[in-house]
């Protein structure tokens, strides 16, 4: 039995349609503070809280794997507003989880974030660098290390198997804008924004700072094979493509591939503290041992994606 944690949610739901495919038995536990998934006839769906002890036994019982994605998160802003939350509810089902998995040996595949390496100057930057970097500052950040460390505590001490995968900047299908801007992640917000005819195009800071946007099935098609393939027991990913795209560029390609007519042309609100200016992996150790390497170009996940919004927008309106 595999269980995911999170599997409603953007990334979550994708990991469990993989390993659907793959033919494996999947519990999916979640909250649904963000919906149900309208497949989740396929797979064995149990709503719990895992900030509760007893839930989270309830949840993982019986459970061989346990891929662990429920988190808070979200955009820059939502780290900005909501950071004792994140430090909290986060820790409280770090806690469970592992606590659980050692009573049971159960294999934890922990998705971590590559907000990791936020303080970094290593680029591209190895797994390594986790080890040799500063701490982030951001609270999200830094709870997602902890789990990093709880991964590798109750191995030392309880012989829990663990996999670390830190997804690089995801984006696709399934995530959508918030109505407050920065709350979720600048794809959706930058389409929505375009859709609806905002002229100039608002974006934080100067549109120079790079990320290396990473499409969700690529990403979850990463985890997957990360989280089942014996050689990946007991090491660290990063998951995610290695080409820079600035801001200023991915504006312009949303804006292009959204058919607007004007100029194309920026307005820039004044950057939140911890917008990091450059993100960019070394993905050699996965696509080394694993043969995993991402398959969407950009223009053609943006094109997805974009389809994707229009289409929700277009059932919203007639709801």
């Amino acid at each position: 039995m595999i269980v995911v944690t999170g599997g409603e949610g953007f990334i979550g739901s994708v990991v469990v349609r993989r390993l659907l495919e793959r033919g494996y038995e999947v519990r999916v536990v979640d909250d649904l503070s963000k919906g149900q998934d309208a497949r989740s006839g396929e797979y064995e769906l149990v709503q719990a809280d895992l900030r509760d002890r007893d839930e989270a036994e309830r949840a993982l019982a019986g459970a061989d794997v346990c891929f662990h994605l429920a988190a808070k998160i979200g955009g820059i802003r939502y780290f900005h507003e909501y950071p004792a939350t994140i430090l909290s509810d986060n820790g409280m089902m770090l806690s469970n989880v592992f606590e659980t998995a050692a009573k049971s040996r159960t294999k934890v595949v922990y998705v971590s974030s590559s907000m990791v390496f936020e303080r970094t100057d290593e680029f591209p930057t190895p797994e390594t660098a986790v080890a040799t970097s500063p701490p982030p500052i951001t609270h999200y950040g830094f709870s997602k290390l902890v789990g990093e460390y709880f991964c590798r505590a109750f191995h030392d001490e309880h012989e829990v198997p663990f996999v670390i995968c830190r997804p690089f900047n995801a984006y696709g299908p399934g995530e959508t804008a918030e109505r407050e801007p920065g709350m979720a992640h600048v794809i959706p917000d930058l389409i929505e924004k375009v859709m609806r005819g905002d002229y100039p195009l608002e974006i934080f800071g100067s549109g120079d700072q790079t990320r290396c946007f990473t499409y969700v099935e690529d990403v979850a098609e990463g985890i997957c094979v990360a989280g089942m393939d014996p050689r990946a027991e007991n090491e660290d990913f990063n998951v995610g493509v290695d080409t820079e795209t600035s801001v200023r560029d991915l504006a312009e390609a949303i804006w292009r591939q959204c058919g607007r007519a004007e100029p194309f042309q920026l307005s820039h609100a004044m950057p939140l503290t911890h917008d990091i200016q450059t993100r960019v992996p070394d993905t050699s150790k996965i696509q080394r041992l694993l043969g995993w390497q991402p398959q969407v170009e950009m223009e053609e996940g943006l094109r997805r994606t974009i389809a994707w919004l229009r289409e929700n927008a277009a059932t919203e309106a007639t709801a």
